[in-house]
Formats: C-alpha cells, sequence, structure tokens
C-alpha cells in the first residue's frame, strides 16, 4: 500500500463508516504481530497484505448488505508519528435468486459466481444435489491443477450427460446448465467453489412442474 525506505508496520486499524447517521464500527486491528477481527466481522476478515512490503489489504468474505459503506485503513510505521490513511467505498449488489422454477423437458441455468478482488485461479467447483427422498448426490465436478495446467470436468449419476459448465471459471463463475429436466431433479443444489483456501458456497432450491401441454 505505501513504501517508506527501510520502516515496519507498527499498527493497522480498519473501521467501517456506514453512513446515515450510523455509527462507526471496527473491522479489525494488527498490533503487535497479532491480527484481531472484531464483532460481526470476526471469521470474516484476515489481513492478506505482506506487512513486510508495508501491505496492510484486507479480504472480507461472506459478504452481506449491511457490510455496505467506506473502509478506513490507518497504518503507523515504527518510529513515525504520521498516520497513512486510504478510504475504500464498497458496494453491495443484490443477492441472486436461490428459488427457480422449471418444466419437466426444459433446461435451467443455475448462477454461482465467487465475487473476490483476490486474484488467485478456481481450483475446484462442485455442485451436490439434495431432493426430498434421496441422499446426497455429485452433480458435477471440476479441477484445475495449477502445477500441471490441467483441468478436469465431469457430471456424475442421473446427471450425466445433462449437466454442463457454462461459467467463466477464469472469472470466478462456476455456473451450470441442466438439460432434459425431470420431475426427480427437483430439490437443493449446493454450489462450492474453491479459490486456494477460500471457499464459496451458494444453495439454490429447483422446483419442477409438470410439461407444459402441447398446443394441437
Amino acid at each position: 500500500m505505501w513504501s517508506t525506505e527501510d520502516k515496519c508496520i507498527f499498527k493497522i486499524d480498519w473501521t467501517l463508516s456506514p453512513g446515515e447517521h450510523a455509527k462507526d464500527e471496527y473491522v479489525l486491528y494488527y498490533y503487535s504481530n497479532l491480527s484481531v477481527p472484531i464483532g460481526r466481522f470476526q471469521n470474516r476478515v484476515h489481513l492478506m497484505g505482506d506487512i513486510l512490503c508495508n501491505d496492510g489489504s484486507l479480504l472480507l468474505q461472506d459478504v452481506q448488505e449491511a457490510d455496505q459503506g467506506t473502509y478506513i485503513c490507518e497504518i503507523r510505521l515504527k518510529g513515525e508519528s504520521q498516520v497513512f490513511k486510504k478510504a475504500v467505498v464498497l458496494h453491495v449488489l443484490p443477492e441472486e435468486p436461490k428459488e427457480l422454477m422449471v418444466h419437466v423437458g426444459g433446461l435451467i441455468q443455475m448462477g454461482c459466481v465467487f465475487q473476490s478482488t483476490e486474484v488467485k485461479h478456481v481450483t475446484k467447483v462442485e455442485w451436490i444435489f439434495s431432493g426430498r427422498r434421496a441422499k446426497e448426490e455429485i452433480v458435477f465436478r471440476y479441477y484445475h491443477k495449477l502445477r500441471m495446467s490441467a483441468e478436469y470436468s465431469q457430471s456424475w449419476g442421473h446427471f450425466q450427460n445433462r449437466v454442463n459448465l457454462v461459467g467463466d471459471v477464469f472469472r470466478n463463475d462456476g455456473s451450470i446448465m441442466l438439460q432434459g429436466v425431470r420431475e426427480s431433479d427437483g430439490g437443493n443444489y449446493t454450489c462450492s467453489i474453491h479459490l486456494g483456501n477460500l471457499v464459496f458456497k451458494k444453495t439454490i432450491v429447483l422446483h419442477v412442474s409438470p410439461e407444459e401441454p402441447r398446443s394441437i
């Protein structure tokens, strides 16, 4: 974030200003080599910057509507009285629909996008189906082995040859298309996108209605 000769970071404070007369709140602070998330941000934020390079960048996961606002970073260096500040405005987009409807015999696209500013490659995409009576079943899996620069994708079980990856994994998009929908396809579909140690999950409920009558 900043470069100041050989002086090291002594303290970092991240705060959120939601605006509209709401009180500012602490997000995370770093002091004496200890990083501490605060309040409702616990288990959702951590420093991703290189402290030795004076980088106090923050990673926020599982973003919620209440997280919208202006994030202010303050960095103090050892032996310096000056405080370095930077403000970042976060806009939270409306959540995508979690329930979809499709007719028997039709096709449906189920979206799953990991909104992240961290530059990492998707290493795995997995879709799991859970019906009313059936046990959990793998729908689709995608692997990307970075060392080998190889990709593997496969649909499973009774979804075989009916599911295709339509999202751009290089943009953290693991969306799939289900074709030839059957009545038994109704249920919960849980998508998991892996970016290294980061995991994003989303569950979609698919409702299947009887086939539309054909006109004569």
